[in-house]
């Protein structure tokens, strides 16, 4: 299953918005964020030139106001996930690892966590640990669709076709206008034997309207 440029950024709005946990917590669920917590008090002016940073792709900088937050709380399980998108950014995937296991061992709650550091095991070939991490995601949080829509194409490396299906039809049911889960759903339609073609079209075409590109391997196929 092909999953077309989300791989590599996926991780980086849910870690922006978890930055500005602190300072916009209207904005968030009350009971949510009581289980993921809070970044550290007095870093609002660090907190701010953290995101000013990570916009500029001034991954330098990004990486030394986390740090400095570190200092003030070490165990912060927010702000070593922000410290592990810039590391992903920045390119150093293994120190990217090493942030997110921080962030789920100061606190297994964080689902988008899980979800990141499932994404960077899976990029580099450890697709069992990635089925566990996306399912420890669902289980913190069994309403985000993106975590099926990743478990999904974990399994189907597995070939579990049934179950990747399963998952994909759960992320779509969750959030009709996820366009690369309609996506991916149409690729799996069409690796079924025989292919289920109008199905897959139907999917295919929602995609579309939702801004995800035209495939030529996908036109192709609904084709034949």
């Amino acid at each position: 299953m092909r999953l077309p440029n989300l791989l590599k950024i996926s991780a980086l709005p849910v870690m922006s918005a978890l930055c500005h946990a602190q300072e916009g917590a209207a904005q968030f669920n009350p009971a949510k964020m009581e289980k993921t917590g809070m970044l550290p008090p007095h870093t609002k002016v660090l907190g701010e030139r953290a995101v000013a940073a990570f916009g500029k792709k001034d991954w330098p900088a990004a990486r030394k106001a986390y740090q400095e937050m570190l200092e003030l709380d070490d165990g912060n399980a927010l702000v070593w996930a922000n410290l592990g998108a810039v590391e992903q950014q920045a390119g150093d995937l293994k120190r990217a690892i090493e942030c997110f296991e921080k962030s789920v061992q100061f606190n297994p709650q964080l689902a988008p966590s899980w979800t990141a550091l499932g994404l960077l095991v899976q990029q580099q070939g450890d697709t069992y640990r990635a089925i566990s991490c996306f399912t420890r995601a669902i289980h913190e949080d069994p309403e985000d669709a993106r975590a099926h829509n990743f478990l999904a194409i974990a399994v189907k490396g597995l070939a579990w076709a049934d179950a990747a299906e399963a998952e994909l039809q759960k992320a779509i049911e969750m959030k009709p206008d996820y366009g690369i889960a309609h996506f991916n759903m149409a690729l799996m339609l069409l690796e079924r034997r025989p292919p289920a073609i109008e199905l897959a079209r139907r999917h295919y075409e929602k995609a579309l309207a939702l801004g995800v590109a035209k495939d030529d391997v996908v036109e192709r196929r609904l084709k034949e």
